[in-house]
């Protein structure tokens, strides 16, 4: 049985969730055309990671506006999100670990907004998938 509390958030934590996957659909779809075109050392890999999380995000995007049938996606998009924080902090603990935060030269600060980005992402998507009613 669901709580009034969770049917009258249960909008704005979708709201939230898919404003969340339209922010990081924008940052690591920037992040992987960069890589394309400076082709650093190993950009391969990172394009391919930052392709799966746009592609994720905007998956998620569609689940939570309906555009899609939620049934099954729900738990993989929820693992995914999952794995999405994780990697978003582990983004931020590499950027912070650095010696001379922040004054170090060519600090990227970037990278850090990115990082809390994937974090607050995959949190409002677990929760919203989570209290997502079944169909």
């Amino acid at each position: 049985m669901q709580t009034a509390i969770l049917r009258t958030a249960r909008p704005i934590l979708t709201g939230l969730a898919s404003l969340a996957s339209l922010g990081v659909v924008l940052s690591c779809g920037w992040l992987a055309t960069m890589e394309l075109f400076l082709r650093r050392p190993d950009y391969g890999w990172r394009f391919l990671v930052e392709a799966a999380i746009v592609a994720e995000s905007g998956l998620t995007v569609a689940v939570l506006e309906d555009l899609v049938p939620a049934a099954p996606f729900r738990w993989p998009l929820t693992a995914g999100a999952f794995a999405t924080g994780l990697a978003g902090w582990w983004v931020v603990a590499e950027d912070l670990s650095r010696p001379g935060l922040p004054a170090r030269p060519h600090f990227e600060g970037y990278l850090l907004i990115i990082g809390l980005a994937l974090i607050a992402y995959g949190a409002l998507t677990i929760a919203a998938m989570v209290t997502r009613r079944q169909p």
